[in-house]
């Protein structure tokens, strides 16, 4: 073979080797149909949450949605709440519902939340799907701005509630209540 065309070559398979391996590596989604799996979501990923982590200026009636890659099983909606201030705060009531696919979950406070206020989305870290599979919540909640809680972040409690008085829908495998994401109204 050629020299620059050996040259060519090897670089062309240098390159798709290195860009195949970064598509693993990142905590940022890619979208469904173009996940780390091949294209097929193959346990159930918690993949989205509105507003994410950090936003600013959230419209006060604006309404949470979450969206997983499977159907979720029934009951699961329990284990998402909204807090005022931090995760000691009081627990906003809010109505969910669910998509006809049972994928995607859409919460509206009872009343508009206050302006220029902290609030925190609580995802629990057990939810499980439809057939019992408990959710992946590492692979895109943190990119969504989200933290795992434990230590310091629980406070004296859950909206009121003694953190082991919480079942199991909340406690993630590595200790952990679940996820938050804490966004501020404008």
């Amino acid at each position: 073979m050629n020299d620059w065309r050996h040259g060519l070559t090897t670089l062309a398979i240098g390159a798709s080797v290195t860009l195949g391996g970064c598509g693993g590596g990142t905590d940022m989604p890619m979208g469904p149909g173009d996940l780390r799996s091949g294209g097929a979501v193959t346990s159930p990923t918690f993949m989205s949450v509105s507003p994410g982590g950090g936003a600013m200026g959230v419209a006060a009636g604006t309404p949470l949605e979450l969206h997983w890659g499977a159907p979720m099983g029934v009951g699961m909606e329990q284990y998402v709440d909204v807090h005022m201030g931090d995760l000691s705060g009081r627990v906003v009531p809010m109505s969910c519902g669910w998509s006809g696919d049972q994928a995607t979950l859409v919460c509206t406070p009872s009343s508009p939340l206050q302006p220029g206020t902290q609030y925190v989305i609580h995802v629990g870290g057990g939810m499980a799907d439809a057939s019992g599979q408990v959710i992946d919540m590492g692979m895109y909640g943190p990119g969504f701005g989200g933290q795992w809680v434990q230590g310091g972040m629980m406070g004296a409690g859950h909206g009121g509630t003694a953190w082991g008085m919480m079942g199991a829908g909340w406690q993630h495998s590595n200790g952990a209540y679940g996820m938050a994401f804490t966004f501020t109204t404008g």
